[in-house]
């Protein structure tokens, strides 16, 4: 899957959830933008954190980002918020879904039984 980065939409949705840019004290701060790319990069490519382009931020930096906002559960609000804008705009449709019923239970929560065959 080639890698692409997230354009101005996206990010107008993405932005408001991240944590507000620090200001610029010492060493210059990368990007928020840029360390979201490098985290999408990863994961788009199942490259290692260590193959990060530079562009993107070092690789620890971007790491971080990463940790970061895996335990803030900010992955969870942004694709919330997503989610919700892509029903608005009529984007995702589920008239057409499907579900395994494999692992729900029968009626009175008998679960069927697999038979042994003999030989």
């Amino acid at each position: 899957m080639a890698f692409r980065e997230i354009d101005d939409d996206l990010w107008a949705i993405i932005e408001p959830h991240l944590p507000p840019q620090k200001p610029h004290v010492g060493r210059p701060r990368t990007d928020h933008r840029a360390m979201f790319n490098g985290i999408l990069y990863v994961l788009t490519t199942g490259c290692t954190w260590s193959d990060v382009p530079r562009q993107y931020g070092t690789k620890s930096t971007v790491h971080r980002f990463h940790l970061y906002l895996a335990e803030h559960s900010i992955y969870q609000d942004i694709f919330l918020d997503l989610l919700r804008s892509g029903y608005e705009i009529r984007k995702i449709d589920l008239t057409h879904c499907s579900t395994d019923t494999k692992d729900i239970p029968a009626k009175k929560g008998d679960r069927p039984v697999m038979m042994a065959i003999r030989k």
